[in-house]
């Protein structure tokens, strides 16, 4: 089977994102995100693909975007529909075993129903934001594990990276 999740980092009050950025400086997170993506395929929409600039390395891009037709070092589709069938496929040819959905918002609420993983960090704040992760009933998840990681100098808040599965 292959594993579709999202991969996101989210405050107490659910906030992922303000004015196209990270609302946060989580520096451990970052360099969990990479190990975590590294050398598979990701899904992304336009503005979040904006508010990293390019497409990521050692990773299959997919940007879905209905202005943006082109970029180079990634695959644009149109529709989440047609970047997950296409995913998928390259998944079945090459025998990658996961699709990480990676932001933003509008993608997380569109492919809820799709995923069967989630990998949370767990921001320790509440923060004002413009950009939220959807609730998720979490009966319906198991947690199978959770790494605490605590505020320093490099990571402005205490966070859990958090995984479930879909029961």
């Amino acid at each position: 089977m292959i594993v579709i999740s999202h991969v996101v980092a989210l405050s107490n009050n659910n906030v992922i994102g303000v004015n196209n950025d990270l609302p946060w400086n989580l520096k451990k997170d970052l360099a969990h995100f990479k190990e975590y993506t590294t050398n598979k395929i990701i899904i992304m929409g336009r503005k979040t693909f904006e508010s990293i600039g390019r497409p990521l390395p050692n990773r299959i891009n997919f940007v879905v975007s209905k202005t943006i037709k082109d970029i180079e070092g990634a695959h644009v589709f149109t529709s989440t529909e047609d970047a997950l069938s296409n995913a998928n496929n390259l998944c079945v040819e090459n025998e990658y075993k996961e699709i990480v959905i990676i932001g933003g918002g509008y993608l997380f609420r569109e492919t809820l129903d799709v995923v069967n993983k989630l990998v949370l960090t767990r921001v320790n704040c509440d923060i004002d934001g413009d950009v939220y992760y959807p609730e998720i009933n979490l009966e319906d998840w198991k947690e199978t594990s959770s790494v605490k990681y605590e505020e320093d100098s490099e990571n402005e808040y205490d966070f859990n990276v958090i995984v479930l599965e879909k029961n």
